[in-house]
């Protein structure tokens, strides 16, 4: 009696029937596992296999009080002398059809005849190929591929399962009467495939902030309206409720928390969403010490992977030669003073940063932009010497660099003078955030009176718009509404009146989330907005 058993499927148990396994675990790598080895300086950690049949290389190092040990790689080899191998595209578009390959292999000394066979289905539809054979002589070391063309017929991840066995025949192969092998007759293989809607997709999102009182209930109307050229089947709806305003980013946390990677841009673009998280979640009550591992662990890895384009001045620049970059290396410091909190930052870091950027000033105080960048729509609307100063200087006083601070003051000085003369709402949006930080009250108040102005009111929901005709006024419209709602809330005192000020803001930003509970915003400002709702929480 043969029992045999896998990691995804059942066994057998008929005393003569074949060992069936099916094998559907096909990882790109495999082991990512800590484990103790104690005073013995060994462990055993049991592990099943993967069904790809290949050749596995590990690597093992082990860290102590005595330093750093690394382990010679060692190989395992997951292999059996009779297997099928499946041959199909990651995904197709609906009404495609492609050619379906099974491959046998037989590492078997003797010949065997095998047969082929697709499991049924009612998702997709096989024809068979021109020489419709699908049972064949396979002799030692060989192989044989088998054709099938596959139409699917539905949306989605469909299964196709193949089998090939081993079949009693008396058939005459090479010269000798085909074999059955006591173990392995059958081996049986199940791969996804994605099957996608023609056409190209187009998603629509509508969001809403409710607000009901305590014991009232609250209705809000929806319509949905679908294109006229919509394809029959790809059309869906679904709908979620949830008592967070960031509840929909939090349920997609893996599009915010992740592992920086890239230029200096892209590093630090993925790198501060996981402090912005944090923060959040942390204010919020909601962090976790498995979210907070996996956060402070990229958190770390950027940090590391920034200092590749770190100059020896202290600036930063996108590939880490040429000119150190004004905006990115305040991006840098005012990203690494936030992340100071969660991993280790050394301090001369942040203070040769900061050292530079003073050095990139005018004589009236102001910052002078310098350095390019690869993808400028990184910065937002920062695009001028006055807009860099309030920029640098909004990240200064973020650090808690006091107000009599020299350079600050100086900055600060230079802003005032300018304040009159700014028509651009992006900038005048930074401004009064920057003054809010201050705590200049008369500035502050003369910049809102601009802001209100230029403000677009419609019922609950207020924002502000650099350009109705620019191709990116929504993200600039999301960034600078989100830097209003945080001068709103960076105030010493908030009145009631300020609540609702700011509550009108945050409704209009919710009505801009996407699908994921994104925005759509410039530079890393995909976040911006829930940066700037963490100052509300704080509050």
């Amino acid at each position: 009696m043969h029992f045999a058993y896998s990691s995804m499927g059942g066994g057998s148990f008929h005393r003569n029937s074949p060992a069936v396994t099916i094998r559907t675990v096909f990882p790109e790598t495999w082991i990512w596992e800590l484990a103790e080895v104690g005073d013995s300086g060994s462990a055993q950690v049991p592990v099943t296999v993967p069904d790809t049949i290949t050749s596995w290389e590990t690597e093992v190092f082990c860290l102590s009080s005595e330093g750093l040990g690394l382990a010679p790689p060692a190989q395992l080899t997951v292999f059996q002398p009779f297997f099928l191998e499946l041959s199909l595209p990651y995904s197709i578009i609906r009404g495609e059809i492609f050619e379906l390959k099974a491959t046998v292999f037989s590492y078997l000394s003797k010949c065997i005849m095998v047969k082929v066979t697709p499991a049924p289905s009612s998702d997709y539809t096989l024809k068979a190929s021109s020489d419709d054979q699908y049972s064949s002589c396979l002799c030692a070391d060989g192989r044989k591929t088998f054709k099938w063309i596959l139409t699917p017929s539905v949306l989605g991840v469909l299964n196709i399962t193949v089998s090939a066995e081993a079949e009693a025949s008396q058939t005459v192969c090479d010269n000798e009467i085909v074999s059955v092998p006591e173990r392995g007759r059958i081996d049986t293989v199940t791969r996804s495939l994605l099957v996608q809607a023609e056409g190209t997709e187009k998603t629509e999102t509508q969001s809403r902030l409710l607000c009901p009182n305590v014991g009232d209930s609250l209705s809000e109307e929806v319509t949905l309206t679908l294109p006229k050229d919509v394809i029959e089947g790809s059309a869906r709806s679904s709908v979620s409720v949830i008592g967070d305003i960031l509840g929909r980013a939090l349920r997609n946390l893996h599009g915010l928390l992740r592992m920086p990677y890239g230029c200096g841009e892209q590093n630090m673009a993925v790198l501060s969403p996981n402090i912005y998280i944090l923060q959040y979640l942390e204010n919020t009550e909601q962090l976790t010490s498995a979210i907070r591992e996996r956060a402070t662990g990229f958190l770390k890895s950027g940090y590391q992977r920034q200092m590749n384009y770190k100059h020896f001045d202290g600036s930063y620049s996108t590939f880490g030669y040429g000119d150190g970059n004004t905006w990115l290396t305040a991006f840098v410091l005012r990203s690494f003073g936030r992340a100071q909190k969660y991993i280790f930052i050394d301090p001369k870091i942040i203070q040769d940063a900061k050292n530079w950027l003073i050095s990139r000033r005018d004589s009236d105080g102001c910052f002078i932009q310098q350095g390019s960048l690869f993808n400028n729509r990184m910065k937002g609307g920062v695009n001028d010497n006055v807009t860099m100063t309030a920029y640098i200087t909004a990240s200064l006083l973020e650090l808690e660099t006091p107000v009599t601070d020299p350079v600050v003051s100086k900055g600060l000085s230079c802003l005032r003078s300018v304040i009159e003369d700014v028509k651009n709402i992006y900038t005048t949006a930074l401004l009064t955030y920057t003054f809010s930080l201050t705590n200049d009250t008369d500035t502050r108040q003369q910049l809102f009176k601009k802001l209100e102005d230029v403000a677009i009111s419609d019922g609950s929901h207020l924002h502000w718009s650099q350009s109705a005709s620019a191709d990116d006024s929504d993200s600039l419209a999301v960034e600078i509404s989100s830097y209003v709602l945080l001068a709103v809330l960076s105030a010493d005192s908030l009145t009631t009146a300020d609540l609702g000020y700011a509550n009108r803001i945050v409704s209009w930003l919710v009505t801009q989330q996407n699908a994921y509970g994104g925005f759509s915003s410039t530079q890393v400002t995909q976040t911006t907005p829930i940066k700037h709702i963490i100052g509300g929480v704080n509050e």
